[in-house]
């Protein structure tokens, strides 16, 4: 967004074309004025139609314009100006109108730089002679104001006429010749040049359905990619966890195996099944693996007889069970010495 003008959305006025209600906040009303007719020429260059708002006097009255204060029912605003055309055109204008007015804007400094170094040369010693810092100042800003005037009042003209300077009269009555040197040296301001990304981006933003669109569609495509993050983070977490507990298991197992001497006696635990990644709802934490009893603390030194369950020599050896304890009837087991 320029400083020199403001520029809101178009809106649709007429199918087919649409309209921009232009706001110039210059903090001087001349210098406003002096960007609302750049933005006039410009709108005549690139083919659209412009006007300029009336605005209403909030202290007119009937009473105070004949027998008051002569006040005027209204008066156009120079601070704004509408400009109507088709879609494309206008975007085209908005988008050079920003380059156009800074390019002018420039030129009217440089111009200001002339007028600081003639003031320093023996040419204007004879000119600024009965001039102090105060004045001078005053003729720098007038000096501005009138070239930036004399640079607008040729903005729509092919060619511009070179003047030349007097050295009998004081530059800031030569303006007009500044206007003219410092657009030379410039190359000039192309008026019709707009970037297209820029243009084609202004008229996606001049239809209002097309806008709620684009930004509908964007939040969506903003909450699947934030969805995809945050599960492809979910899906790692739990690999790293489940690669971490087989690890701990898995040493676990090794160690016991080598103490006890029974590693062939049961599948090592290498075949888990595969990880299967739960949906997204509120885990609860990995509880800690169970400690281990190494099998020194379990078999302290001089145990002679362990008592083995027929259970656990079912599970590591089917069969034995019936050898080793032998059928009893129902009748003698009723008669059998309790455990």
């Amino acid at each position: 967004m320029s400083a020199h003008v403001e520029i809101p959305r178009p809106y649709e006025s007429a199918p087919g074309r649409f309209t921009v209600d232009l706001v110039f906040p210059a903090q001087s009303k001349r210098r406003a004025t002096e960007h609302h007719d750049v933005a006039w020429a410009l709108a005549d260059v690139h083919g659209l139609e412009a006007s300029t708002p009336y605005k209403v006097n909030p202290r007119w009255s009937v009473y105070e314009e004949n027998w008051g204060n002569k006040e005027r029912h209204g008066w156009q605003d120079m601070r704004r100006l509408t400009v109507q055309g088709p879609a494309r055109e206008l975007a085209r204008y908005l988008v050079a109108l920003e380059r156009v007015v800074e390019a002018v804007e420039a030129l009217a400094t440089r111009a200001v730089r002339v007028f600081g170094a003639w003031k320093r040369s023996v040419a204007a010693e004879a000119h600024v002679e009965y001039e102090d810092a105060s004045t001078l100042r005053v003729r720098a800003r007038g000096f501005r104001a009138d070239v930036l005037h004399a640079l607008v009042r040729g903005l729509g003209a092919r060619r511009r006429p070179a003047g030349e300077r007097d050295t009998s009269r004081p530059l800031w009555e030569q303006y007009g010749a500044v206007a003219g040197e410092v657009w030379e040296a410039a190359g000039g301001v192309d008026l019709e040049r707009a970037d297209d990304s820029a243009v084609a981006a202004l008229m996606a933003r001049m239809v209002p359905a097309v806008v709620a669109e684009a930004e509908r569609l964007a939040v969506l495509e903003a909450a699947r990619v934030e969805r995809e993050r945050l599960e492809e983070e979910r899906a790692e977490l739990f690999q790293r966890a489940e690669a971490a507990g087989a690890r701990e298991a898995a040493e676990a197992d090794a160690e016991r195996y080598a103490r006890d001497g029974q590693g062939a006696l049961f599948a090592v635990a290498e075949a888990r099944p595969p990880l299967v990644v739960p949906p997204p709802i509120p885990v609860k934490p990995r509880r800690a693996p169970r400690k281990r009893v190494p099998v020194a603390a379990r078999f302290p030194e001089g145990t002679t007889h362990i008592a083995i369950s027929r259970e656990q020599v079912e599970h590591f050896h089917p069969g034995m069970a019936a050898a080793v304890w032998p059928q009893v009837s129902a009748e003698r087991r009723r008669y059998a010495a309790a455990a």
